[in-house]
């Protein structure tokens, strides 16, 4: 399979660095020398210092010849342009990247699929999608919403005070008859493991707990974790993110935005309703304790630089805030920075990798609604086939490989977290977690024979 990636910031690397370990043949392009460089030394893919809107650039870029072309570039005018010409050339698929959300609006005078646009993320709209979840669930270091919000996905860092300490998954559900919860996967020391019933918890762990949302209130008291709502929000940072929070959580709590530009700060209060915008320091510890960082439940760090959101978050966290979200631009900071225990890290260059990896495996029904690349594991939905092997026996009976769960099955829009002895039928969705190297083999089990 042939791509070209037109920018090699840091989405174009990442995707570049994440399909050529699939042994993808790829062509990187951009116009910085480099950006061109870290490619060229770090990645197996051929680089063209070049403009990508130059068609003569992507002819020797092969763009004719390409299954996928990625314009990735932090200029929306470039994607753009890029992806009318590659279109022009006969590219088959092109997905862009478009910081301007208006653009997927409809009735807006300029149309992605004019350009010949087959799919558009929008990165800083995501990231501020992923961490209102988190707001609205502090209790969480991640959260992910399945069958439109019916179920969820959570991880939390367990420490030395955790009921779950010392107890095994089989001990967790005899204790916990009342409602139907699991045990996805166990983070310990770097090492993604999804846990037989004898698995024993330790201090430190991070565990995924899947269940549906009616039951969540139940798991949480179950575990000794606090429900309770976020009420007072303070962010660090006037962005395009911080502004689109701001503006989705100004109704629902108090909103404070802090911005280190006094023009942008004035700008921003101006756009907004009801949030407080400040001209000030984030990483300024008396403004923070003046502002009574201690009562504040939720500190987001989402400045255009990451050093000082990390220094931010790090602050506000000393200074005990109950939950503090960072933001960060190098996808590879994610998963280093969230052992420290710093807060939950989130970066926007993850959410658009994972949208573009996610929708090359659609196009080769592969069956994946969502990515976990930090854990090397993903959640798989597959429809039951009739002459499979899945609907002839009960669950503990298909041989499943290790390293895969069935967490859901929908039957005629009944949801049902199934026990072992359960029976799949004909034409039921079938939701799965499993490590990326399953993925095949699970299927084949609910395909027909």
């Amino acid at each position: 399979m042939r791509i070209v990636i037109i920018g090699a910031g840091e989405v174009g690397f990442h995707v570049a660095k994440s399909l050529s370990e699939l042994d993808y043949d790829i062509t990187v392009v951009d116009t910085n020398h480099k950006k061109c460089q870290r490619a060229n030394e770090h990645l197996d893919v051929i680089v063209i210092k070049g403009n990508g809107s130059d068609e003569k650039i992507l002819e020797r870029a092969n763009v004719a010849d390409a299954d996928y072309v990625f314009t990735l570039t932090d200029s929306d005018e470039t994607n753009l342009i890029s992806s009318m010409q590659a279109h022009n050339l006969g590219a088959k698929k092109i997905i862009a990247r478009l910081r301007d959300f208006d653009y997927s609006k409809n009735g807006h005078t300029v149309i992605p699929e004019k350009f010949g646009i087959d799919m558009v993320i929008h990165p800083e709209a995501a990231v501020a999608q992923e961490i209102i979840r988190l707001v609205k669930h502090p209790y969480a270091d991640k959260f992910y919403e399945f069958e439109s919000g019916k179920a969820v996905l959570f991880s939390k860092k367990i420490n030395h005070r955790s009921y779950l300490v010392g107890k095994t998954v089989e001990d967790f559900h005899k204790e916990n008859t009342d409602f139907k919860c699991l045990i996805v996967a166990v983070v310990r020391d770097e090492k993604m493991t999804i846990p037989t019933s004898s698995f024993k918890f330790y201090p430190d762990d991070y565990v995924f707990f899947f269940t549906k949302s009616k039951n969540l209130d139940l798991l949480l008291s179950s575990l000794g974790i606090s429900s309770s709502k976020t009420k007072r929000v303070m962010i660090a940072g006037a962005s395009k993110i911080g502004r689109l929070i701001a503006r989705q959580l100004e109704g629902e709590m108090s909103v404070r935005l802090i911005d280190n530009a006094k023009d942008k700060a004035i700008a921003v209060a101006n756009e907004l309703n009801d949030s407080i915008v400040i001209h000030s320091d984030a990483t300024d510890v008396e403004f923070l304790k003046g502002e009574n960082i201690n009562e504040v439940d939720s500190f987001i760090a989402v400045t255009e630089d990451q050093q000082l959101n990390l220094l931010a978050g790090i602050l506000a966290k000393q200074l005990k805030v109950k939950q503090s979200i960072i933001h960060v631009t190098n996808p590879d900071y994610v998963k280093n920075m969230s052992d420290l225990g710093m807060g939950s890290i989130v970066s926007k260059n993850t959410v658009s990798v994972n949208s573009i990896v996610k929708a090359i495996r659609i196009d080769h029904k592969d069956n994946v609604i969502q990515l976990f690349s930090t854990l090397q594991m993903e959640a798989i939905e597959i429809e039951a086939e009739k002459n499979s092997k899945a609907v002839r026996l009960p669950i503990s009976n298909l041989n499943l490989p290790h390293g895969s769960i069935v967490a859901l099955v929908n039957h005629n829009g009944h949801l049902t977290i199934p026990a072992g002895d359960y029976q799949v039928l004909p034409n039921d969705t079938v939701l799965i977690f499993c490590i990326h190297s399953k993925v095949r083999e699970v299927n084949k089990i609910f395909r027909s024979e």
